[in-house]
């Protein structure tokens, strides 16, 4: 297959939130997409939005790529009751959050000729659902795969063009292993965090009088979709608790230097942290 996406038919599989933001971006790109939404409603409305051409089961079957844009249980139960809705042949991706141990599971179900490439576009935004769906997401993400020794190396080489044609910056590949330690610490614990941060004793009802641009930032992903987010740290559970573990440790770091009057403590924690975080974003910049 070439990586040329006009014109390609290619199927979304769960148009929420991201499943939406998918179809919008791809529709731009030229692709003919195909949306599938185990609510009706919601597919018709994405036919009526435009970011769809077709809601059709029958058309599931002219998809070259199908993406997955469903929890790991709806992906998995689409494979094993409908896997020959699609087309032999076709390239399956997905946008699950955690990835170790379900590899097995996935390969179990898969039809013949068949290739899956697991992937995480790290995007999104507040919200939920269809209606918060927003194509320009993808722009200068960071858009991770996971290859296994299954995957033809050719079908590898398209999601990763197909992330870029999206909008993606970075394509890196690393194990599923690796990937949940990093998501972890990057996804899992700053969303503990800024529910914490809301969850806290000190809210009240007048506290949106007294913020900046500083709490904002630091609880914008508290408007959170709670069923999802439960089932990613469940999923998580052990790498997320060894992230709170060290998050605890370096807040007790803090906390004893302030305890204690440390002031040239204090300042190197910060200006190490000011470090980091300048290192990180030159890192990962174009």
């Amino acid at each position: 297959m070439n990586s040329d996406f006009k014109n390609r038919p290619v199927a979304v599989i769960g148009l929420g939130l991201m499943g939406g933001s998918f179809a919008e971006r791809l529709t731009e790109l030229g692709c003919f997409v195909i949306g599938f939404n185990r609510t009706v409603e919601t597919a018709e409305r994405a036919l009526t939005m435009g970011i769809v051409k077709s809601v059709d089961p029958e058309n599931l079957k002219k998809a070259e790529i199908v993406i997955f844009c469903t929890p790991v249980k709806g992906t998995l139960a689409f494979l094993r009751d409908h896997a020959d809705w699609l087309k032999a042949g076709a390239i399956l991706t997905d946008i699950a959050g955690v990835k170790d141990h379900t590899w097995p599971l996935i390969r179990e179900l898969l039809p013949p000729g068949m290739d899956f490439v697991q992937a995480h576009p790290m995007c999104g935004r507040e919200g939920a659902g269809l209606s918060q769906a927003d194509g320009t997401i993808f722009r200068d993400c960071n858009y991770v795969l996971i290859p296994e020794k299954e995957n033809k190396p050719e079908n590898l080489a398209l999601i990763a063009a197909l992330a870029r044609a999206l909008g993606a910056w970075h394509v890196p590949q690393v194990t599923s292993e690796a990937h949940d330690r990093f998501i972890a610490y990057t996804s899992g614990l700053p969303h503990a965090v800024a529910a914490s941060l809301m969850n806290s004793e000190s809210y009240e009802k007048d506290t949106g009088m007294f913020i900046g641009g500083s709490f904002t930032d630091a609880t914008r992903v508290a408007d959170i979709n709670g069923r999802l987010w439960t089932s990613l740290f469940l999923s998580n559970r052990d790498k997320i608790l060894a992230e709170m573990d060290s998050f605890q440790e370096s807040l007790c770091k803090l906390r004893k230097a302030l305890e204690t009057e440390d002031a040239e403590a204090l300042c190197e924690f910060f200006t190490e942290a000011k470090r980091r975080r300048r290192e990180m974003i030159h890192h990962g910049s174009r």
